[in-house]
């Protein structure tokens, strides 16, 4: 059987990652992303995130499933985004959080 080469042509990676996202799970590169737009240091992430450098990168490297709450604890993180390797002290109420990315 021959490949019929397309604009359809995806690395399995991709696909996976495509096919995890249907499912309703959150694909790794989410998490990729996050760390690269984020630019924190794997050991900054995970004390973020309050996981252990480990297993974010199971995480990141499609080991393991990305769980719901991780998902969404990063984008608290961007929600707040603290200028400090710790997170903020004051959660800003959403009429503060307008206001700072109005």
């Amino acid at each position: 059987m021959d490949w019929i080469e397309d604009e359809l042509d995806l690395a399995a990676d991709n696909l996976r990652n495509l096919a995890v996202e249907q499912f309703g799970g959150i694909g790794l590169e989410r998490i990729r992303h996050w760390l690269h737009d984020t630019g924190l240091t794997l050991a900054q992430a995970a004390e973020a995130l309050g996981i252990s450098r480990r297993m974010l990168i199971y995480y990141r490297d499609g080991e393991k499933p990305i769980p719901r709450a991780i998902w969404l604890a990063c984008l608290g993180w961007e929600a707040v985004r603290p200028t400090g390797p710790t997170l903020p002290q004051h959660i800003p109420s959403a009429k503060e959080y307008a206001v700072l990315h109005a």
